[in-house]
């Protein structure tokens, strides 16, 4: 396993798609601080400081741009091996096609987790650029646990999505299309239970966000559920991995 994971990261220097990830998630931050440059005076919040620019960082990325780069990028992983022709090879050493995604998925998690990083460093770069106070080792600290919280919890929402995909040949570009409205129609949940229950607002629910004024609702989720509910993702993602594969005939 760790052979395969050396492996892929060796590999992703080649690709294209690792910038594109990078690049996608350097818009929250800015679209983050756009908005509220273009707002009309009324509806601007008067008090723009780091810690309102990490919220909306958060928001942005958690409801909109994770995950479409976490299952772009995860299901682009797996699907060089149709592209390539390698899994034809799969059946000649001793590895499994089973293995060998799961070496990708942790791959992409771990990805996931530097982008968090990479988002917070960004965020400071584009508040430290345009002037915005209010930063201390407090809104640091939190800012960090909860920007990278959210990448690993948003990736694991999406982890069925890619694990399903992934065992057809360019399957993975529907599961992007299918995260994006995943994460956007979580924006629409209002049910205290539901919310708990909907994997990418359980992520904002572990991670203590205050969702109040993103959902104009005065209850936050449940805990107990939401960590539940992330338990029973990677269960089913679990699953999902160790159903048999298509053919050979389904590689070509």
């Amino acid at each position: 396993m760790i052979c395969i994971i050396r492996t892929e990261f060796m590999k992703l220097r080649r690709f294209y798609v690792l910038l594109i990830g990078m690049i996608g998630m350097a818009f929250p931050a800015i679209l983050s601080v756009f908005t509220q440059t273009v707002t009309i005076p009324e509806a601007q919040i008067q008090d723009f400081n780091f810690t309102v620019l990490f919220n909306h960082t958060i928001w942005n990325s958690a409801t909109t741009f994770m995950p479409v780069i976490f299952t772009l990028i995860g299901g682009f992983l797996i699907n060089r091996e149709y592209k390539d022709d390698t899994l034809k090879n799969i059946f000649t050493i001793p590895i499994s096609f089973h293995k060998l995604v799961l070496g990708k998925l942790i791959v992409m998690g771990i990805i996931s987790i530097l982008f968090g990083f990479y988002s917070f460093i960004v965020t400071l770069i584009v508040g430290f650029i345009t002037g915005i106070n209010g930063l201390n080792p407090t809104v640091l600290r939190n800012s960090f646990l909860q920007m990278t919280g959210i990448s690993i919890c948003t990736y694991i929402s999406v982890l069925p999505i890619i694990a399903f995909t992934c065992r057809k040949r360019d399957a993975f570009m529907g599961g992007v299309v299918v995260s994006f409205l995943f994460g956007y129609s979580s924006m629409f949940i209002k049910d205290v239970t539901l919310r708990s229950l909907y994997p990418i607002l359980s992520g904002l629910t572990i991670i203590r966000f205050d969702t109040r004024t993103y959902m104009n609702t005065a209850e936050s989720g449940n805990l107990s559920i939401s960590v539940l509910t992330m338990a029973a993702i990677l269960l089913f993602t679990g699953k999902l991995i160790l159903m048999p594969y298509p053919g050979k005939a389904s590689y070509t």
